[in-house]
């Protein structure tokens, strides 16, 4: 069971949207996925109309005492399972960082599955406990000067964490074709990340907003757009990935 973190490199990187449309991707693919929301902010089930009215999730479950595992909801055909990370009006204390790891051992899912981490950008327990119990992370980045630094020192706090390098994806959002600066970003990020950046750069596409205004995945809502065209090629990129990989993933 390969286990994939999807963290943007900073804020407004885009990375809950690209797990969304991994995830649907799969969902489409008859491919077993389990994806969970670790970012407070709670936006994931966005994705896949979920009512923003809907508190339910993992964190709210812990807080209540409950099952966890009970939060998630059956997305499309039911291939793909979403457990939101929900909300509760008291915190409570946060699970160790290994408590994620160690619940994830002791599910019984189907073979080939995947589960998907929607991991926060910012350091913090959230994110503690997705490194902690990921095999690869898919660290997501727009064309911008700035991430190319922020890119180097991510990969840097992974491997300190046990992450081998070759376990660190890349992929680039919001890519802007017909800025200068977009394509001079993208060339410098391929000579220093090499195979391990996705070969195509996902598009800046108002079609992924409104999806999400919408409360529909964007290939549903926009199936011949660009971006979706660039998200489907990023998740059989990650399928090839996933599959080179070791099967007993990260050292321990």
């Amino acid at each position: 069971m390969a286990i994939l973190s999807i963290c943007g490199v900073r804020g407004g990187s885009g990375a809950t949207a690209l797990a969304a449309a991994i995830a649907w991707y799969r969902e489409e693919q008859a491919q077993p996925t389990l994806a969970i929301d670790l970012c407070p902010q709670n936006l994931l089930r966005l994705h896949f109309g979920v009512p923003w009215s809907e508190q339910g999730g993992w964190r709210a479950s812990l807080h209540a005492g409950c099952d966890w595992t009970e939060s998630a909801w059956r997305i499309g055909s039911g291939h793909l399972a979403l457990v939101p990370h929900g909300t509760c009006a008291a915190r409570g204390p946060e699970p160790d960082a290994g408590w994620l790891s160690a619940e994830l051992g002791k599910l019984e899912r189907p073979a080939g599955d995947l589960v998907l981490l929607d991991t926060p950008s910012w350091a913090g327990r959230c994110r503690d406990q997705a490194w902690t119990a990921a095999s690869h992370v898919l660290a997501v980045l727009t064309a911008d000067s700035v991430n190319c630094v922020l890119a180097v020192r991510l990969e840097a706090e992974l491997m300190a964490r046990g992450v081998p390098r070759d376990g660190i994806l890349f992929a680039i959002s919001q890519f802007d074709p017909a800025r200068k600066l977009d394509r001079d970003v993208e060339r410098v990020l391929r000579r220093t990340l090499g195979s391990r950046l996705a070969p195509r750069p996902v598009t800046r596409d108002e079609a992924v907003r409104e999806a999400l205004a919408a409360g529909l995945p964007v290939s549903v809502f926009a199936p011949e757009s660009q971006a979706v065209d660039d998200l489907r090629q990023l998740a059989v990129w990650l399928a090839v990935k996933l599959r080179r990989a070791e099967p007993e993933g990260r050292a321990p």
